[in-house]
């Protein structure tokens, strides 16, 4: 304290003089001076044994690993990673069926739904037949629709067969002509 009004005396004494930095520059001098320059004041605890001087470090070399010891343990919970991602597939799936309601069916949607329809997921394969039928996202083919509810019934979705027989019924017979029959395999039969 009485450094400090020691300070403000000699600034108010000697305002321009060549010597005098600012108030704050003196300020900072002092407090490098009595920190041997390499912390503030407000910081250092005086009382405490000064660990960080770069003279002081001493670096150990890391300790040898024992032939037979175990592995580290993993801070990371990968169930919990697992979990997250589980979360985030979810979440892009559910975004994509909400596209296809709103009729905004984009590449990304529409690769999601594929890559699940190759997967022979059910529900996906339903979703498929009717973006088919209806021409959602893309270009409405009904002997495609036709198969991908066969496909989605012998995946066991109610009323694929109901749906299946409404698509065959909305064909013209030279598209009931083109109809093969369903495989679980390839999508694009």
């Amino acid at each position: 304290m009485k450094k400090t009004l020691l300070i403000i005396l000699i600034a108010s004494i000697f305002p321009q003089s060549s010597f005098a930095q600012s108030l704050d520059a003196i300020y900072r001098d002092i407090v490098k001076s009595e920190n041997e320059g390499y912390l503030p004041l407000f910081i250092k605890n005086r009382q405490a044994p000064d660990f960080l001087e770069p003279d002081k470090l001493k670096t150990a070399p890391p300790p040898a690993a024992a032939p037979n010891t175990p592995p580290p343990i993993s801070l990371i919970d990968k169930r919990k990673i697992a979990e997250a991602k589980q979360k985030e597939e979810e979440q892009k799936w559910q975004n994509a069926i909400n596209a296809i309601q709103l009729n905004r069916v984009t590449p990304v949607e529409l690769s999601l739904v594929e890559s699940k329809v190759t997967a022979n997921d059910p529900k996906a394969t339903e979703i498929y037949a009717w973006m088919l039928a209806r021409g959602v996202g893309i270009k409405q083919d009904l002997v495609k629709s036709f198969t991908m509810y066969q496909r989605a019934a012998l995946l066991n979705v109610p009323n694929a067969d109901k749906n299946a027989l409404k698509v065959y019924h909305s064909m013209t017979a030279a598209q009931r002509t083109q109809i093969q029959p369903p495989t679980t395999d390839n999508p694009s039969t």
